[in-house]
This record gives C-alpha cells, structure tokens and sequence, in this order.
C-alpha cells in the first residue's frame, strides 16, 4: 500500500487541514482504488509576523477557531485517525466523534484545553486502539473508556491527574502508558493490565514503587522526577529491560536481584552513597550513576556487556580503579567522570590516563577518542 498526502489547506477559520490518501489493491488485478480520509490532521499554523495582537478583535479571539468549531466537517465517516493538535478545544461535543466509530483507531488531540472526555461518546469508539490526550485539563476521565477493549496506547502526560485513573481494568489490550507530569501519588489501579510492556509515571509525586506484582511483561518502567526513597517491589518484573529512576531520593542500589534482563538502568540525580547490588544484572549495556555521591568504581568488573558507564559528578578522588573494573569488559565504548576529584586533580592528565587504561573506548565524557589509523 503507498500513500500520498494531500496539499496543505487554509481553510476560512484560518486552521490548515490535510487528508491522507491511501492507494489500495482490489481483489487479484493491479487496479488500484482511492481510499480516502485513512488519516486527518487538523493544525493550527504559527502567527503571521505583521499580526498586530494588540487590537482589541484579537484580543477577543476574532478569526480563530474556537470550542464551537467543527474541525472535522470535512472529513469522511472512515477515518482511521484524526491528529487535532494545539486548537484550544476545550469540548469534544461539537466535533461528533461518533460518527467515526466504525473506524477510528488513532484519536490524538494533543495541546488543547480538554477537561472531560463524555462517556458516551467514547462509549462508541470501540475500534480506538490508541488515545493521545498530552497536554490538556484533564482531573480524571471517570469510565469513559472502559469500553475501548482495543486500547494498546493511552497517553495522559501533562494533565491534571491526582490518582491513576479508574477503569483500566478493560483494557486488556493495553501496551504502552504515558502518564507524564501529572499529580499522581501512588501507583495503583494496574492489577489487570498484564500485557502492559511499558509505563512512563515520570514527574509526578510518587513516594514508593508499589502494586507492580501483576505486570509481569513490563520491559519498560519510567519513574524519574519522584519522591522515591528506595528501590523496591520489583521483584516480579522478570522481563524488566529499562528501569529509569533519574531524580529521586535513592540513597541505595538494591533490590534488583530478580531483573536479570535489565539492560538499562538510569539512577542519576539521587543519594546513592556506594556502587552495589548489581551482582545479578549481568546484561546490563548501560548504567548511569552520575551525580550521586559515589567514591569508588567498585563491584562492576562482572558486567562484561556494558557498553556506557555514566559516574559523572561523584566523589571518585582517582583513576586507580579503572583497570581492575573496566578493562576487561570489551564493550565498553562510553565512559564519564567529569566533575569527580579525579578530574579536577588532574585536569592534563586525566583523559591521557583513562585512554591508555581503556583503550576500547570510544567516548571519554562528552568527547570522542582520536585513535591513530594502524
């Protein structure tokens, strides 16, 4: 199947529009039959320069579209996704979503001004298989989608949420959550949703990992920006690959004896005192510790897949270390310890004697090496 998109219209609201065109084969022959509207976008364009936003009808909103507006009049019944981005809607009522249910997989209405999503519109569109509300008023979304079985992708990031919300309990389906930036204080209402892979919580006010037990195909799991204190209740995240706990109050590495598939694991910006408790993660490829208040490289020797070892910012007073830890493991290609003691020490020497230390990298903090051909 090939597509094309249509040319970018202004319409007379002002808001540019665009239909994408789907060629699709009929039965056995090469004949091929427009299908069109698979996918509508609705944007609203950058300002003109000469705008004068001072004049009083500007001021009022005079020719910009408003929550009144029906973005989608133009678009067809069989629209597979629609992308309604940065328009200042504030109500779904006058944009009739009901009439794509039969179709509508993908709804993305990005950077509005969405403060409740009707039950009984959402309640229609059975086929959504992805829900993309970033950046908008949202409080709580009530049931308003616990009848979207197909639901693999909710994203809710930027919003107003206090708990996760209610309902998720139906959507069996559901692959990857976004729930960025948010209010939410505790990790809850996931109990059903084992087929999630990946669950982004980033930014919020969250103070213990907790009720994860039933996810047990998470391979992804988000955490930075919290209120943190320890590593723990991940015991049953076997298929666990990335864990980022960037930002937190972590004062330990500990607790991740069961996750012997992490190969990612971020915990810079914490209150780590010792590099410990990795004895069992030994497919980690990147490990990033950097401003915590480590003194010592120390008990990674055995990680012989690491690929990028981020100490940037510790307590590190030498280099002495490098060679026992890191010049066995051939893969590492990334080392940093900018702004430790070793560094400030020594400002000529220091990347001369991590080079002639560990020859195999590649990149010494945020420079790369220059090896000389032959």
């Amino acid at each position: 199947m090939s597509e094309e998109i249509a040319p970018l219209q202004e319409s007379a609201d002002g808001v540019h529009r665009v239909t994408m065109i789907a060629d699709e084969p009929k039965g056995d022959s090469t004949q091929m039959k427009k299908k069109a509207a698979t996918v509508a976008r609705v944007v609203m364009p950058a300002p003109e320069e000469d705008v004068d936003t001072d004049e009083e009808g500007a001021e009022e909103g005079d020719g910009e579209p408003t929550a009144d507006d029906d973005f989608l009049v133009d678009f067809a019944d069989d629209t597979e996704e629609l992308e309604l981005m940065h328009l200042r809607i504030g109500t779904l009522d006058n944009l009739h979503l009901k009439r794509f249910a039969g179709h509508l997989k993908k709804l993305c209405l990005r950077q509005n001004f969405i403060s409740h999503l009707d039950p009984e519109v959402f309640h229609e569109l059975k086929e959504l298989e992805e829900l993309d509300m970033y950046d908008n008023k949202l409080k709580s979304i009530e049931d308003a989608l616990v009848k979207c079985s197909k639901l693999s992708v909710l994203d809710l990031s930027f919003n107003l949420l206090r708990a996760v919300p209610d309902g998720l309990e139906n959507l069996t389906c559901l692959d990857t959550i976004y729930f960025v930036q948010n209010k939410i204080s505790k990790i809850s209402g996931l109990a059903s949703c084992s087929t999630l892979r990946s669950l982004e919580l980033g930014g919020n006010k969250i103070r213990k990992i907790e009720n994860l037990e039933s996810l047990v195909n998470l391979e992804e799991l988000w955490l930075g920006k919290n209120k943190i204190t320890k590593l723990e209740g991940l015991e049953s995240l076997k298929k666990l690959k990335i864990l980022s706990m960037q930002s937190n109050r972590v004062t330990k590495i500990e607790g991740l004896e069961e996750l012997d598939n992490l190969e990612q694991l971020y915990l810079s910006h914490n209150g780590i005192e010792r590099l410990e408790g990795l004895e069992k993660n030994l497919k980690l490829t990147t490990l990033d510790v950097g401003n915590n208040f480590i003194p010592a490289i120390e008990n990674i020797s055995h990680l012989t897949h690491l690929e990028e070892l981020w100490m940037n910012g510790n307590k590190i007073p030498d280099l002495l270390a490098l060679e026992p830890q890191l010049a066995g493991i051939a893969s590492l290609e990334t080392l940093y310890l900018e702004a430790n003691p070793c560094q400030r020490s020594d400002m000529t020497g220091y990347r001369r004697k991590i080079m002639l230390a560990l020859p195999q990298l590649q990149q010494i903090d945020a420079t790369y090496t220059k090896r000389v051909a032959g």
